[in-house]
C-alpha cells in the first residue's frame, strides 16, 4: 500500500478551495471566499495538519511521511 499525504487549500469554513485564484490568492470566481490556509492529510490514518503557508506544510508533511518508513531491526 502506498501512503500519501496531500496538501489542499481551504476556505475559512474549512472546506477545500478548488476555485481559480490570482497570484496573491484572491478569488477569481464568484462564490469563493478566498483561501485562508492549507491542510495536509495522510492516507494511512487520521493525521491532519493545518497551516497558513503551503511551504511550511510541505516540511511537516515530509517529516510525517518519513515516520511511516520501516526502520531496520538492530541485532543485539
Amino acid at each position: 500500500m502506498r501512503i500519501i499525504a496531500t496538501i489542499r487549500p481551504i476556505h475559512a469554513d474549512q472546506t477545500v478551495c478548488t476555485h481559480k485564484v490570482t497570484s496573491t490568492g484572491k478569488p477569481k470566481e464568484a462564490g469563493c471566499t478566498g483561501r485562508t490556509a492549507y491542510t495536509a492529510t495522510c492516507s494511512a490514518g487520521d493525521w491532519t495538519e493545518t497551516g497558513t503557508t503551503k511551504a511550511a506544510l510541505e516540511y511537516v508533511r515530509d517529516s510525517h511521511l518519513r515516520s511511516h518508513i520501516a526502520q531496520p531491526a538492530i541485532d543485539a
